[in-house]
């Protein structure tokens, strides 16, 4: 019995040693430090409007009367991910929007649950506020691709085709300790992991200070680790292959792009997404040695890849 309690102490001395050096590590990197006030606000590029969940903010290029192009960021990084793609499609001839999903960059971080029909909504209710009423075409990276395929399935007469860039399709189950421990883990090792990764990513001298500066300012905002962990616990979860399949059944026309060396979203998994958003062997194209970011890391293939694709329906 003696040894028996020993253990005990000695397991609870662990746990109670590690989560003081989660505890440790959170309040290092932690710097929420502000909120989006209108002074924080003046500091973006581009506009916002006020949706219906708080503000959002989005930047146009190219004409209005374009043919329109909406383009969905991931997980953690916000619009500025998109590089030069925006301006590269406004160049031929779109109209090309890109926005901050809630919880991110320089969008409202609404103390709520961040589940499917949150993004799903944030998307619909822009359109309707920016008064875009026509087919659009969306592309969606990473997380950004489940939101798109989701509001696809759901509006499929709104999306004149869907774009996907390395989406994420198979569910991910939430961390197996509860949220609010979760949040201090997301705090202590992914956000200051995310940052690092930028330093040492093979972009662009130019396109890395951008990513490097847009990531530090939306990580100031307050409520953006609490967005980021409420999105793994309630959106990363959902069945999103169904609407993958609801996608194709609405005969919406689906381009895949994937980077063979993507650790993020592995390259294998494109089969699962191929087959369930019947994507065409002609729309589904490979960036050999890309990662995660193929529009970043081989930004002149991929945008006249899309363009192509873009321009043929």
């Amino acid at each position: 019995m003696k040894a028996i309690r020993w253990i005990a102490i000695i397991l609870f001395t662990l746990l109670v040693g590690v989560m003081l050096w989660v505890l440790v590590l959170h309040w290092s990197s932690f710097d929420e430090n502000t909120s989006l006030t209108e002074q924080v606000q003046a500091q973006a590029p581009g506009h916002y409007v006020e949706l219906e969940a708080g503000l959002t903010h989005y930047q146009a290029f190219g004409s209005p009367g374009a043919p329109v192009v909406v383009l969905v960021h991931g997980f953690s990084i916000p619009a500025s991910v998109w590089g030069e793609t925006g301006a590269y499609l406004a160049a031929e001839g779109f109209y090309v929007i890109q926005y901050d999903l809630f919880g991110r960059g320089y969008s409202a971080r609404p103390d709520v649950p961040y589940i499917g029909s949150l993004f799903e909504g944030q998307l619909i209710e822009l359109l309707d506020a920016l008064s875009i009423q026509q087919p659009v075409h969306l592309v969606g990276l990473s997380m950004g691709g489940a939101v798109a395929a989701r509001t696809v399935a759901h509006h499929p007469e709104r999306f004149h085709s869907l774009s996907l860039v390395a989406p994420l399709h198979q569910p991910i189950p939430p961390l197996g300790i509860p949220a609010g421990l979760g949040y201090y883990m997301l705090s202590a090792f992914y956000v200051p992991a995310i940052a690092k990764s930028l330093e040492e990513n093979n972009f662009a001298e130019s396109t890395k200070q951008a990513l490097q500066e847009s990531y530090q300012q939306q990580k100031q905002i307050r409520g953006f680790t609490r967005a980021l962990t409420s999105s793994l616990y309630h959106f990363s979860p959902d069945n999103h292959p169904q609407y993958y399949r609801e996608v194709a059944a609405a005969g919406v026309p689906v381009w895949l792009a994937w980077g063979t060396a993507d650790t993020t979203v592995p390259f294998s998994q494109n089969e699962a997404v191929r087959r369930d958003a019947h994507v065409s062997e002609q729309n589904f194209v490979v960036f050999e040695g890309a990662g995660h970011t193929p529009h970043l890391e081989q930004s002149d293939l991929f945008n006249a890849a899309l363009t192509t694709f873009l321009k043929s329906l």
